[in-house]
C-alpha cells in the first residue's frame, strides 16, 4: 500500500473519530451508538495499517478479490446499523403514541367540570 494512502486513511480515521466525539459531547449521538462507530473506526484503522491481514482473511474465506470482501463487510455493518436504528425508531414511535394518548386523556379530564366545580369560565 502506498505511503500517502496510509496517511490519508489515518487522517480520515482521526477526523471521523473527532467528529464522533464532538457529536457525543454535544449530545447529538448516544454513547451506545458512539461506541459502535468508534469500534468500526478502530477496525478500519487496524486493517489500513496492516493490509496483509485483510488479504489473508480473504484467501482464508476463499474470496479471490479482497476488495469485494471489504464491500461485503461494509454492507453488512451498515445493514446492522440500519436495523438497530429501525428498532429504536419503532420503540420511540410506540412511546410517542402512548404519550399522545395520555396527554389526550389529561386534556379530556381537564375540560370536563367535576360535580360542584366550575371550569374557570364565566357563564
Amino acid at each position: 500500500m502506498d505511503y500517502h494512502l496510509k496517511w490519508f486513511i489515518l487522517l480520515c480515521g482521526i477526523t471521523f473519530s473527532g467528529a464522533i466525539i464532538r457529536l457525543l459531547l454535544r449530545k447529538k449521538i448516544s454513547a451506545r451508538n458512539s461506541v459502535a462507530w468508534m469500534l468500526s473506526v478502530a477496525v478500519i484503522l487496524i486493517l489500513s495499517a496492516n493490509p496483509g491481514w485483510f488479504d489473508r482473511l480473504a484467501r482464508l474465506l476463499g474470496v479471490s478479490y479482497p476488495p469485494s470482501l471489504l464491500f461485503l463487510f461494509s454492507t453488512l455493518v451498515l445493514l446492522v446499523i440500519v436495523l438497530y436504528q429501525s428498532m429504536q425508531i419503532s420503540v420511540l414511535n410506540e412511546k410517542l403514541r402512548q404519550l399522545a394518548q395520555h396527554v389526550a386523556l389529561l386534556d379530556k379530564e381537564r375540560d370536563i367540570p367535576r360535580s360542584g366545580e366550575s371550569n374557570g369560565k364565566d357563564n
